[in-house]
């Protein structure tokens, strides 16, 4: 099953179906009793779909359903990564789980977010034995021509509106047929719209559009990369290694030009950290391995060689 499709997956909804799993002895939880626990007929108005917008609902599955039906998704994912697994009527948690969470309040949203984007990427890699990169391949693919496109201060909804169209920016990579497209309709891209920012990739402008931003994800993935200054070129390497749709990743789309010009995505996301006070990008001292950041305005190139990079703690933050 792909992450974008069926629509009901929701992230947070596998959180809870995980921490309900481990709040149970042996980190074992009968599946009918693991749905009715997540999704009670009485609270299943709070997991309504998230791209359920129709004044008229008259059409559609009832509430009781819907939200049955995002938790038996949303459990069918958990388990399509490998957090957790079927044993007969039962659902327990994997070793790749428990090498993260022993009980049930240690699977908070962040730490919840990194393993996922791992476990992505991972699948994404061919490094798993069994499945396929159907798993997530449309989310990856989708990710990577948000990374590749250009003037990332733009937004992107799908095909209607005022913001970029998603679906245009596609076809520069798999072409017009919309068979070939990592996301090849509106249904497909409001769960897009979910998961990207919930795993640290862009940044939600509103319910119906966003823009690449991968500072999140980066900030947590090199948190222990010690404070120094960096060659640009090392830097966009150790970036290339934790993020693969980003340049000279596996999964990336961009091709820079002779000008070393940085992808949309990563400046976008460099130029938050800055923002963040994480990192600093010093003018080049030379031309020599320079590299082009820029967000597509006038004004905003910069040429850097190095990178200042030094994230600062919580403690700083606050």
């Amino acid at each position: 099953m792909a992450l974008l499709t069926p629509p009901d997956i929701l992230p947070e909804a596998m959180r809870f179906l995980l921490r309900a799993v481990l709040a149970h002895p042996k980190a074992r939880c009968e599946k009918l009793a693991l749905l009715t626990l997540v999704a009670p007929e009485g609270l299943v108005e709070a997991m309504k779909p998230l791209d359920s917008d129709r004044d008229d609902e008259s059409d559609g599955e009832d509430t009781a359903a819907s939200g049955r039906i995002i938790a038996d998704r949303s459990l069918t994912a958990l388990v399509s990564l490998g957090l957790v697994a079927s044993e007969g009527p039962d659902i327990v948690a994997t070793d790749v789980a428990l090498r993260h969470w022993r009980i049930a309040p240690q699977v908070s949203a962040a730490s919840f977010s990194q393993v996922l984007r791992s476990r992505i990427w991972r699948i994404a890699a061919g490094d798993e034995a069994t499945g396929s990169d159907s798993r997530v391949d449309d989310l990856v693919d989708g990710l990577a021509v948000l990374f590749a496109a250009r003037e990332p201060l733009r937004p992107f909804e799908f095909e209607t509106g005022v913001g970029r169209m998603f679906d245009a920016a596609q076809m520069k990579w798999f072409g017009p047929n919309k068979r070939d497209w990592p996301v090849t309709n509106a249904t497909q891209f409001r769960p897009f719209l979910r998961w990207a920012p919930y795993l640290g990739l862009a940044q939600p402008i509103n319910s119906r559009s966003l823009v690449a931003d991968a500072s999140r994800a980066l900030l947590e993935d090199l948190r222990d990369m010690p404070a120094r200054r960096l060659r640009a070129a090392e830097f966009i390497a150790r970036c290339s290694e934790t993020l693969p749709i980003s340049d000279g990743g596996p999964r990336s789309l961009w091709k820079p030009d002779d000008g070393q010009e940085l992808s949309p995505g990563l400046s976008m996301t460099l130029r938050q950290l800055e923002a963040a006070r994480h990192l600093a990008l010093p003018a080049a001292e030379s031309d020599t391995d320079a590299v082009v950041v820029t967000l597509g305005v006038p004004g905003d190139s910069t040429r850097v060689s190095h990178v200042d990079w030094h994230p600062r703690t919580s403690a700083e933050e606050r």
